[in-house]
């Protein structure tokens, strides 16, 4: 009985002595790296590209990826199950929306990507890659949302559903509504985008107007078979919109979110631009 007490204690002492194991290192695996870039048709499905890089003779098996931060609203991990040997691999992932504030756009905050990889053989764990700040293509995501967000706070614009072929151009209007607040909405510009170009005066929603229509041209930007093949953002027009003494803030605004009688917008201007350009 002495002996085996005696045996207990030296196991309870040995266990002590040994402590709590450390936890798995979050640093990546030598020589991984990873970049943010973000492709044309990736624009409009609020999606962005994790460039993974492996300049190391193992193998990494990427099991999933996120993008967090607190300029951005957390999403869930994108699966991946994706190797990454000697050529880098554009892993897509949805990024959450801007944590935008009333009054002004705050200042980017750092970010990370996190992922649960493998190298070689060895187990699955979660590493963190701490990127540069500010990141340049979150510093412009994160304005452009939090510019638009201020601009739709004070009004709504968007194409009207009436559009016109006339002089070989289609003609309409976009309209501007008050939503919040009576100070002057001064619409700078209106632009188009690499396929169709939107042609309008700057124009301003007066003090204690409820709503503005501008009108607009539509003409073709470009009319090679290519630029139709490679229309992955033609469905985005911009403005710049200045509420009242500030400074323009950019808006992104959609031609496939507007009804005509003819059908969506979208497909009304790229009948248009095909008859127009003879394709």
């Amino acid at each position: 009985m002495k002996r085996t007490t005696s045996l207990i204690a030296l196991a309870l002492l040995t266990a002590a002595c040994a402590g709590t194991p450390e936890p798995p290192s979050t640093a990546p695996p030598p020589g991984l790296t990873v970049t943010l870039t973000q492709g044309r048709s990736d624009m409009p499905k609020h999606m962005l590209s994790v460039l993974m890089a492996n300049s190391a003779s193992t193998p990494v098996w990427v099991s999933d990826v996120r993008l967090t931060g607190p300029s951005f609203k957390d999403t869930a991990f994108a699966r991946m199950d994706t190797a990454v040997k000697t050529v880098p691999v554009a892993l897509r992932i949805p990024y959450g929306e801007a944590n935008c504030a009333a009054g002004a756009v705050p200042d980017l905050r750092p970010a990370t990507v996190v992922a649960h990889v493998r190298t070689g053989d060895g187990p699955l764990r979660e590493v963190t890659w701490a990127l540069p700040h500010p990141d340049p293509l979150l510093r412009k995501l994160f304005a452009e949302e939090c510019e638009a967000f201020l601009v739709k706070q004070a009004v709504e614009i968007g194409f009207g559903p009436a559009w016109e072929e006339k002089d070989k151009a289609l003609h309409g209007v976009v309209t501007v509504r008050r939503r919040n607040g009576n100070e002057a909405v001064t619409i700078k510009e209106l632009s188009g985008n690499v396929h169709y170009e939107l042609k309008a005066d700057g124009a301003t929603l007066a003090p204690g107007t409820a709503q503005l229509d501008i009108p607009v041209r539509i003409t073709p930007g470009r009319c090679d078979p290519h630029a139709f093949a490679e229309a992955k953002i033609a469905m985005l027009f911009n403005a710049r919109v200045a509420l009242g003494a500030g400074e323009p803030r950019y808006l992104v605004f959609r031609s496939d979110a507007v009804q005509t009688p003819g059908g969506r917008l979208d497909e009304l201007i790229l009948g248009y631009a095909r008859k127009t350009c003879g394709l």
